[in-house]
């Protein structure tokens, strides 16, 4: 290859490819440091309650069943009829007829190690009302049958009951009821039950029930909507809530000093009682998040590591040609260093202090070096300065792509274009041939 043009954009191409493997590795950083705070978040839940969520009450109701039935058996060589009492169990499932969750989060965050991650705890009343069973309930009945219902019994699911604190208070009807562990009801894994004081009648009655409880998680609370009409309101000192599951709220404030949410659903929305109970089913949801994820923003950042080398070394090359002036290919790799190195410091200091101001510091620090080192090679401060500040530009307009993450392929994409843009409109009135001869004379006149 005898064009010294050529041969020097090659060996940029090079330079550049070669510069995606520190980019990589920076990657692969911050991909083990998410991991790592996903370890320490799971820490935090392991030492107290993890992801809440509440489904029910739900209300079981066993009842014994005695019928006659016959049966062919042999005596003496004949066959004959036999009749013979009989027993099975029925267990019957309520679900709320109505029931609204009305709770308060008081939310705080809690540390391991670098991370920390936030935690809640719920004061919160679950009421509402069951229809109690009657014989229409049942399944078809054997020949005169007779039924012996047995008690009641009101199960709550709670996804980790590790987070119930103190002992919630339940009252079905007019009576204050005695908690126990575990559940009785199909479906709900984990969480806590309490018996009626007497057997039901079979009569079909509204029977009324209000549960108090504390319940303490992390990073997230939902409710699983089991009845007919399901409503919840919920408030919480958190500023940053995200709102998910099956169903949005109906409305929501949300302001500096947290948040207010209303939901609603029926079981038409929900198929509540169409299907067998899902405790892990959405329902509604809120998860208190950080707006500002490091890692997410630094590795956003990453991306447009190679747009950050890929500008720099085409204005070097414009620079070096149209001014005469040699720039070694170590200088530009070493230029592209300090840009890669930036990104790393960027991870780093954030890891200890705000976003807003790792950016600040691991931008100034990188776009000084980076100038001062312009000024030496360029033989002049004002050359290095402009480089320096069409570098700060960069960074800055980086920084309002990080910030505005609705708006981030747009911006991003309106960055490369303006970039493209300047560069194709700069060079447009460029003679390439006739900049690759003088190239190929001046390298001819070095070698005589």
């Amino acid at each position: 290859m005898k064009n010294p043009l050529l041969q020097k954009c090659v060996l940029l191409a090079l330079i550049g490819a070669l510069l995606l493997i520190p980019l990589s590795m920076i990657e692969h950083t911050i991909d083990e440091r998410t991991a790592h705070r996903a370890e320490a978040i799971r820490a935090i839940a392991a030492s107290s309650a993890g992801e809440q969520s509440i489904t029910g009450p739900v209300l079981t109701v066993p009842v014994e069943e005695e019928y006659e039935d016959e049966q062919i058996v042999e005596s003496n060589g004949e066959r004959q009829k036999k009749t013979i009492r009989r027993k099975r169990s029925h267990t019957l499932t309520v679900l709320p007829r109505q029931v609204h969750l009305d709770g308060g989060l008081s939310v705080e965050k809690r540390a391991y190690g670098l991370h920390e991650t936030a935690i809640f705890e719920l004061q919160g009343a679950i009421t509402g009302s069951f229809e109690t069973p009657g014989v229409a309930a049942l399944p078809e009945l054997g020949k005169n049958a007779h039924l012996t219902w047995g008690i009641p019994t009101l199960s709550l699911g709670i996804a980790d009951a590790r987070g119930i604190t103190g002992e919630p208070k339940i009252m079905l009807g007019s009576k204050s009821l005695s908690l126990h562990r575990g559940t009785r009801a199909a479906g709900l894994k984990t969480g806590f039950h309490a018996l009626a004081d007497s057997r039901s009648d079979g009569k079909p009655e509204i029977l009324p029930f209000r549960i108090d409880l504390r319940l303490a998680g992390t990073g997230s609370l939902g409710f699983v909507p089991l009845g007919e009409i399901s409503t919840a309101e919920l408030r919480g000192n958190w500023p940053h809530p995200s709102f998910g599951g099956d169903f949005l709220p109906r409305n929501r404030e949300i302001g500096a000093t947290g948040f207010t949410a209303r939901w609603s659903t029926t079981a038409l929305a929900s198929n509540a009682g169409n299907a067998p109970i899902d405790a892990n089913a959405s329902g509604f949801q809120v998860r208190l998040i950080d707006p500002v994820d490091i890692y997410r923003q630094a590795l956003r950042a990453v991306k447009y590591g190679v747009l950050f080398i890929v500008l720099s070394f085409a204005s070097f090359f414009m620079f070096e040609h149209l001014r005469s002036l040699s720039i070694h290919p170590i200088q530009y790799l070493l230029v592209g260093l300090a840009q890669a190195v930036f990104f790393l410091l960027l991870t780093s200091l954030s890891e200890h202090i705000s976003f807003s101001l790792a950016y600040l510091i691991a931008a100034v620090s990188s776009i000084a070096l980076i100038g001062i080192y312009l000024a030496a090679i360029l033989h002049g401060w004002r050359r290095g300065l402009g480089f320096g500040s069409a570098l700060a530009i960069l960074y800055a307009a980086l920084f309002g792509i990080l910030r505005s993450e609705q708006n981030a392929l747009l911006l991003g994409s309106l960055l490369l274009f303006v970039a493209l843009a300047g560069l194709m409109l700069g060079t447009r009135r460029i003679d390439w041939y006739r900049l690759g001869k003088q190239a190929e004379a001046v390298a001819a006149e070095s070698t005589r």
